[in-house]
Formats: C-alpha cells, structure tokens, sequence
C-alpha cells in the first residue's frame, strides 16, 4: 500500500456557527461551523478556510478558481460543481455527493474523501497528492493527463474511471478491479494488492495487447 501518512489533516481552530448568504455571488467564510438546511446556494465564487459544514448543498454551477483550505464537510451536495483551477487543502469530506464536480487543472493536497460518490466528477490535468479515497464511487471520474502523487483508491469503485495520459509515483489501488478502467497502460508504478491483480487480469493482459486463448 502507498505511504499516505505524511497526508496532513485539517486543522481547525474552536469554531463560531454562521450561515451561507441565502443567495450570492460569493461565499468567502473562515473560522466557522455552518449546518445546511437542505436548500442549495448558488454562488460564482467559493473560498473557505479553517470551516466545518455539514448537511451543505451548494448549487451546480461554475466556481472557477473554488478554493477549500481546512475544511471537513459531512454530509454535503458539490455535486456538478465547476471549480476548475480551483484548490483544495487539507481537506477531509464524509458521506458527501459529489456527482459530476470538476476540479480540472486544479492543485489536490492533503484530501481525504470517505463514503461518498464523486462519479462522472472531473480531475483532468489536475495534480493530487497525498490522497486518499476511501469507500468511494468514482465511476467514470477522469484522471486524464493528471499527475498522481501517493493517492491511495481503497475499495473504490472505479469502472469507466479515465487515467488516459496520466502520471502516476507512489500510488496503489486496493479492494477494486481495474476492469472497465480507461488508460491502464497508463498506471505503471501502480501497487496493488496479489488478488486484485489477479481480478484485473483481464484488463492487464488487454494493456499489454496479450490475446487470450480458448481453453
């Protein structure tokens, strides 16, 4: 399994509750704790520091340049959210719904993401490091042409998921096949565990253009 260790949690201070702008268009927040009520805000720009927020629902939409620095969400919906270019450190996001975000061409240090769907969610060309996806469903997310640096995926799913182009040092993949996986050629250095290697046989022997004969 790849060293995440040195992957930094977030680090809060005691927090003061607050709100969200019902609707606006920025959300510029630090040092606090927001509870959502269900309903979506949509704003154009979004950056939080040292902020907890649960049950949040943020409206689809584009946040260019979306930045998140020391923030947990619990519970939260950033799903077809366009923070492109954005940035996320010493992150930590549960039980969230992250349907079709996009952080193409972003900066990715320090994220933990466990028990929550990021499916069809977008880091093309973006550079991650020190990730860890736990328990989460990336099906069709795209890594193409990202560089990947000590990201651990542990019993994700991950068919249809695009590592075309990508760069990959220090990452391992366990509890997942890589079967349905775009870009397998792609993820040389990967570690994985001895039966899931053997699971993704299929997928390895295409890669390498083996054709498989009858018995």
């Amino acid at each position: 399994m790849t060293d995440v260790s040195a992957l930094q949690a977030p680090d809060l201070p005691a927090l003061e509750e607050g709100a969200l702008p019902a609707q606006g268009t920025t959300i510029d927040l630090s040092g606090v704790m927001i509870a959502g009520d269900g309903v979506a805000v949509r704003a154009e720009r979004v950056r939080l520091r040292e902020c907890e927020l649960r049950g949040v629902v943020l409206a689809p939409g584009k946040v260019p340049g979306l930045t998140l620095a020391d923030v947990i969400l619990r519970d939260c919906g950033l799903s077809n959210l366009d923070g492109r270019e954005g940035r996320l450190s010493r992150v930590e996001v549960r039980h969230s719904q992250l349907l079709g975000f996009g952080l193409s061409g972003g900066d990715v240090r320090d994220l933990r993401v466990v028990n929550s769907s990021l499916q069809l969610a977008s880091f093309a060309s973006a550079t991650l490091r020190n990730v860890v996806f736990d328990g989460v469903n990336l099906a069709e997310a795209s890594f193409m042409h990202a560089r990947l640096e000590s990201v651990a995926f542990v019993d994700c799913r991950l068919d249809g998921a695009d590592f075309r182009h990508a760069k990959l040092a220090g990452c391992a993949i366990r509890g997942a096949s890589l079967d349905g996986v775009l870009g397998v050629e792609s993820l040389r250095g990967l570690r994985m565990p001895w039966p899931d290697v053997l699971a993704s046989a299929g997928a390895l022997a295409a890669a390498l253009g083996i054709a498989i004969e009858p018995d």
